[in-house]
C-alpha cells in the first residue's frame, strides 16, 4: 500500500516483530504508525512513482503541463470549500514550494516531487 517492497526476505519478519512483540496477530496504531513513518522516510526521492506523481500534479492543473499557479490553488481551496483560506496562506505555499522564486513563477513538477518527498506523501 505504501509502495515499499520489502528490501530483503529478513525485513517483514523484523517489522512485524517491531510491532506486534507479543505475536498477537494484531498491530496496535502507534507502533505501525511509528514503522511505516520510518519506512517512508527511509526512501529517497528516486523511489517516488514519477507516474502518481504526475497524476497528483495534474489534479492541480487539471491537465496542463505549465507550474501550479496562484489561480490553481484558489481553484482547489474553493472546490474544497476551505473558503479562509487566503491568498496570502496561497502564496506562501507556492514561494515555500518553488524556493523563493516568485508567485508568478508557480510551482514546476519537480518541486512538487520534492513537497511531496519532505511531507511523506508519496
Amino acid at each position: 500500500a505504501l509502495a515499499l517492497p520489502p528490501t530483503d526476505a529478513t525485513e517483514l519478519p523484523t517489522i512485524l516483530s517491531a510491532i506486534d512483540p507479543t505475536n498477537t496477530g494484531y498491530a496496535p496504531y502507534a507502533p505501525f504508525l511509528a514503522a511505516a513513518a520510518a519506512k517512508l522516510h527511509s526512501r529517497g526521492d528516486e523511489d517516488l512513482p514519477d507516474e502518481e506523481v504526475d497524476v497528483a500534479f495534474r489534479l492541480f492543473t487539471r491537465g496542463s503541463n505549465g507550474p501550479i499557479t496562484l489561480n490553481h490553488l484558489r481553484r482547489i481551496a474553493r472546490e474544497l470549500k476551505e473558503d479562509e483560506v487566503g491568498d496570502d496562506l496561497l502564496r506562501d505555499m507556492i514561494l515555500e514550494a518553488n524556493g523563493g522564486e516568485g508567485v508568478a513563477a508557480g510551482v514546476t513538477v519537480e518541486q512538487f516531487r520534492d513537497v511531496l518527498s519532505r511531507a511523506g506523501v508519496f
